[in-house]
């Protein structure tokens, strides 16, 4: 919100109807010291938008301006505005007259740390261009506007068009004529997610999503119930589209497993019991039908957006419950989503986005002495228990379906084996032997034939379910679960509990995303290295 092109973007949003987060280094009054009348008067009446909300990070000192303490210490408190940007922001936009400063915090500083990750205390000295579209595109991007500095150097007779910056290194940043695809990728994923649960909630398809524990609204202040309903609000969002397209995606794999099950019935019948023309009529229908819906179905995407909407909803999960014990500060699930390469694959980019939107802009007060002990019994009940508890009940399912399925799969083989025996023994009996006026060889061969047709069906139905893999995550996270809830009831360091709550969130959102991209290769190719 610095006088000159900051009010000037931030006042063209708010023309346009766009929410700003206004974020300002110290408070009011200390920073206007040094805004002209005119420009005091603009950021003033910005500030009292009803589309504007305040943050200010810090506090100054005041009335020690020009002493080196007060200079250093307003260098600081603007460097945590670049901080702010940068963990917020997925694109910059900046208007920027292409030169490097060693101003602490200034644009060019906020620019190349956020193009090259750039985190020593001093700025980036040097910056080459690598041009050539075998160039990869960087995971950051600015849209830079070049510009002249006010009282500064004379802009050439001609400056460079508006362009698309992105950084590849330390130092190296790449220029875009147009916007880089990952980006457009990513923010068209992202729409694609807000548009879908605007048109389920207009259709009253929506669950009320969960909330803040009653018991914890008194003892948490404005800002920080602000920002846990803000996840609260993705996670239910997330939750709600992931089990939409979760049932679509199941009822789809179900209708064609009954519809190659049917078409195996009427093959066999046909080819063993009668030859009747109207099973091939009716087995061709069954296939046509079956290729028409699978195009008309397969552009919806239903089963890796499930993916990637459990991937968010799980990651918003885990950020809500550290947040409220601030665990989140030891625990960067931007990282650990980096770390297990997800973001890579296609539709999932998008989910760096959210999580960078309810990041906090400033570091919010870890709860101390009855505080923390009370939001650690709520989180122990709501989170941990909770969890335990649901994956316990979960692995029990699962394993009594896994055994369940063996037996049946060994009750298969044993009456085949019978079957076929009977075939070898009593060949000539059975050919002669009929069975409402059909043969008994010929039904046996029917048999054979259509229980492992079944058999093979209902086996690539869990496969496509993963329940294997599936079983193994909930044990995975069962263990995680239980081990932090037995180390959290002997931790008695404040410290300590954190670091517990901070490794539990670490290791349970990595065995989200173990899993989804288990059942991602399932269904696609892995992603290009590039």
């Amino acid at each position: 919100m610095a006088a000159g092109a900051d009010l000037l973007v931030a006042t063209a949003a708010v023309e346009r109807g766009l929410a700003v987060d206004a974020v300002l280094p110290m408070p009011l009054e200390d920073y206007i010291a040094d805004f002209e009348p005119e420009s005091e008067t603009q950021l003033r009446s910005l500030l009292a938008h009803a589309n504007v909300e305040m943050t200010v990070l810090g506090s100054s000192r005041r009335g020690r301006r020009a002493t080196p303490a007060a200079i250093a210490d307003r260098d600081a408190l603007y460097l945590n505005v670049t901080r702010a940007l940068i963990r917020r922001s997925t694109l910059l936009i900046a208007l920027w007259d292409g030169e490097l400063s060693l101003l602490p915090a200034g644009t060019a500083d906020t620019v190349t740390r956020f193009l090259t990750s750039h985190t020593a205390p001093t700025p980036v000295t040097s910056v080459s261009f690598v041009e050539g579209e075998d160039v990869p595109a960087g995971r950051q991007t600015v849209y830079w506007i070049s510009v002249a500095r006010e009282g500064g150097v004379p802009p050439p007779a001609t400056r460079p068009p508006p362009c698309y910056v992105t950084g590849i290194g330390e130092g190296l940043l790449r220029r875009h004529a147009t916007m880089p695809e990952e980006l457009r990728a990513q923010l068209a994923d992202l729409d694609r997610y807000n548009r879908e649960y605007a048109a389920l909630d207009a259709a009253h398809k929506t669950s009320r999503p969960d909330t803040l524990p009653q018991e914890l609204e008194a003892e948490v202040a404005a800002p920080e119930r602000a920002l846990l309903a803000r996840i609260d609000a993705e996670y239910g969002k997330a939750d709600t589209l992931a089990v939409y397209c979760q049932t679509r995606s199941l009822r789809l794999f179900k209708m064609f497993g009954y519809m190659a099950s049917g078409m195996g019935l009427l093959f066999l019948t046909y080819s063993e019991l009668v030859e009747n023309e109207i099973f091939m009529l009716g087995y061709l229908v069954l296939l046509l039908l079956g290729l028409s819906l699978f195009h008309s179905f397969r552009s919806r995407h239903w089963f890796s957006k499930h993916l990637a909407y459990r991937a968010l909803a799980e990651t918003m999960r885990t950020q809500f419950f550290l947040r409220l014990t601030g665990a989140d500060r030891e625990t960067d699930a931007a990282e650990v989503l980096k770390l297990a390469g997800i973001e890579q694959f296609t539709g999932f980019a998008w989910i760096t986005t959210v999580l960078r939107s309810v990041q906090p802009f400033n570091d919010l007060e870890t709860p101390h002495g009855d505080h923390e002990r009370g939001r650690l019994s709520v989180v122990l009940r709501e989170w941990l228990d909770a969890q335990q508890s649901y994956f316990k009940r979960k692995v029990g399912q699962l394993e009594h379906s896994h055994k369940r399925l063996e037996g049946t799969k060994r009750m298969l083989l044993y009456l085949l084996a019978l079957v076929t025996v009977s075939l070898l023994v009593f060949a000539h009996t059975l050919e002669h032997l009929e069975v409402v006026g059909i043969s008994a060889k010929h039904f046996l061969l029917f048999l054979m034939g259509l229980l492992p047709v079944w058999l093979g069906i209902w086996e690539l139905y869990q496969d496509k379910l993963a329940t294997r893999e599936l079983l193994w995550q909930y044990r995975n996270q069962l263990g995680h679960f239980s081990r932090a809830k037995l180390e959290l009831s002997h931790a008695q360091d404040p410290d300590r509990r954190l670091s517990v709550l901070a490794d539990l969130g670490k290791d349970s959102l990595m065995e989200c995303y173990l899993w989804t991209i288990h059942r991602f290769h399932r269904e696609h190719e892995p992603p290009s290295g590039g």
